[in-house]
């Protein structure tokens, strides 16, 4: 954590309906959940602008980190404290609290975000009023904002988001399901500490450009490490280090990522999209595309056609 000044006056800040590349945000107006604001997913594989000081009344974020790195500055006690997370970790913004990303660009990152309005606590997420008003104190009162995510709890939230995108009230409901578990998993997961986190690392930055702009090649483990000039068992150590999973897991959730682009085109057939990505046949992919987002390729694909018929 570092300290620094605070410079700018802050402003209640909120994004509006985005679904692009590289940047989903489903907003209050399209998903029509009591409780639940904005549901976020960034996949950015170049550099961001920062964000300016701003803040949310009522209402606490968390950001869960898939892979790369990121920082947040929040105003305390009269300056700026900074925190740094890297994949594998969450950091959580409290209601009210002025915060920003700085005046430097944000690294590549894979990022899920959820909003939660604590004033609404009465209806909140579809609980009834005495446990949604057990979980918004739960929430506000957690002890600790920076923390480390298991692979399960990174599951549940994806789950969530990816059954959360279409128009069909049934599936946001399942999506509903998720995001609570996700809620009352993540109220127990263990704190990060600053030794926990890594240093950036040219080399394994230089693997994932390359994987990112041949996911569509064949792709080893064992050239990837002599990519990196690692040793092939110091080359898994330090790229769970740095992107906060597995080489193998990167690969998959780039493969899913870039068939998610390919099913909203509209123009190559399932099991064409399977096999240009590396898959085996098309139920294998259908199976991991389903455990990644919460859908088929096929329910995907006629969701995103339906919300760009709505506008």
């Amino acid at each position: 954590m570092l300290q620094e000044t605070v410079s700018s006056s802050p402003f209640e800040l909120f994004d509006s309906y985005t679904w692009e590349k590289d940047s989903q945000i489903v907003t209050r107006d399209r998903h029509g959940v009591s409780g639940l604001m904005n549901f976020t997913h960034f996949n950015r594989l170049s550099s961001s602008p920062g964000s300016p000081m701003h803040y949310h009344t009522d209402i606490i974020e968390i950001h869960c980190l898939l892979k790369g790195r990121r920082s947040t500055q929040v105003a305390l006690g009269g300056g700026l404290e900074r925190w740094e997370y890297t994949g594998g970790e969450a950091f959580v913004v409290f209601p009210g609290e002025r915060h920003c990303s700085g005046s430097s660009a944000q690294d590549p990152c894979e990022l899920y975000a959820v909003q939660l309005n604590l004033a609404e606590a009465d209806d909140f997420l579809g609980l009834n009023r005495e446990k949604g008003r057990a979980l918004c104190a739960r929430l506000a009162g957690l002890t600790q904002r920076h923390t480390r995510v298991d692979p399960e709890t990174f599951a549940l939230l994806r789950q969530a988001f990816g059954l959360f995108i279409g128009a069909d009230a049934a599936e946001r409901d399942a999506g509903l399901m998720y995001l609570l578990c996700f809620l009352y998993r993540f109220m127990t997961l263990p704190p990060a500490t600053r030794a926990e986190q890594p240093a950036a690392d040219e080399r394994i930055e230089k693997v994932v450009r390359y994987i990112a702009d041949n996911i569509a090649e064949p792709l080893t483990l064992d050239g990837l490490a002599l990519l990196s000039g690692y040793s092939l068992s110091h080359f898994k150590l330090r790229f769970r280090e740095v992107t906060g999973v597995t080489p193998a897991m990167y690969i998959t959730l780039a493969r899913v990522e870039r068939a998610r682009e390919e099913l909203e085109k509209g123009d190559r057939s399932i099991t064409d999209i399977a096999y240009r990505l590396g898959w085996s046949s098309s139920n294998y992919f259908c199976a991991v595309f389903r455990k990644h987002t919460g859908l088929s390729p096929l329910q995907y694909r006629k969701q995103r056609a339906a919300a760009r018929a709505e506008g």
